[in-house]
């Protein structure tokens, strides 16, 4: 079977680009494109069986890091290697405790990016050196939670991010309203806030 990548950024030229890339590790691979976090949504709610997205962080609308979480609660067990056009170290770090398979620089040569395509699509993973080193301890890591949220648990943060109400999101997922009261206060808890308001503001301002 042809690897399915699902590019997400909105510049189509440099979706073009990977997916040129991409087809030069892969012949065969087969490349849909979105241009907005919303449109990549609405690809992987119809149609989750990707084996991989390519994921931009400077979507408009996405809010950095919001971006990695949305696609993990869609698709949690699909690799998600982030091209950004960031280089911090700390967005990096952030990123990978995340649960990326990979982070690769938009200045990086087409030779660096076909390599990284390359290790990841083996199951390899490829990160720029300064993301080798383990995340510095300490209650300053705005990410610490997120991390430990189950896949159902960060798909109900994401509509909490919609501003859907327990109804709303008891409809959408199949499940009762109980339930969800019994997710949202996993999810306080395992983010260590007091309020639903401060979970969504913790997993979608990160930037």
């Amino acid at each position: 079977m042809p690897v399915r990548a699902l590019i997400v950024d909105d510049h189509p030229l440099f979706r073009e680009a990977l997916a040129f890339v991409l087809s030069r590790v892969e012949e065969d691979a087969v490349a849909v494109q979105a241009d907005s976090l919303e449109q990549a949504t609405s690809v992987l709610s119809d149609d989750p069986a990707f084996d991989l997205v390519l994921l931009d962080l400077g979507l408009p609308g996405a809010g950095g890091l919001a971006g990695v979480l949305t696609i993990r609660s869609l698709v949690p067990t699909t690799p998600i290697v982030v091209v950004s056009a960031a280089e911090d170290p700390d967005l990096i770090q952030r990123a990978v405790r995340l649960g990326i398979s990979g982070y690769i620089a938009k200045s990086s040569s087409g030779g660096v990016m076909h390599a990284a395509l390359a290790r990841i699509l083996s199951g390899d993973t490829h990160f720029p050196q300064e993301a080798s080193a383990p995340p510095p301890p300490g209650p300053s890591n705005r990410s610490d939670g997120l991390e430990q949220l189950t896949p159902r648990q960060l798909t109900v943060l994401r509509l909490l991010g919609e501003a859907k109400s327990n109804k709303q999101i008891a409809y959408e997922l199949s499940i009762s309203q109980e339930t969800v009261k019994i997710h949202i206060s996993a999810i306080l808890r395992k983010l260590g806030v007091s309020s639903r308001a401060q979970a969504t503001m913790m997993a979608f301002k990160m930037k």
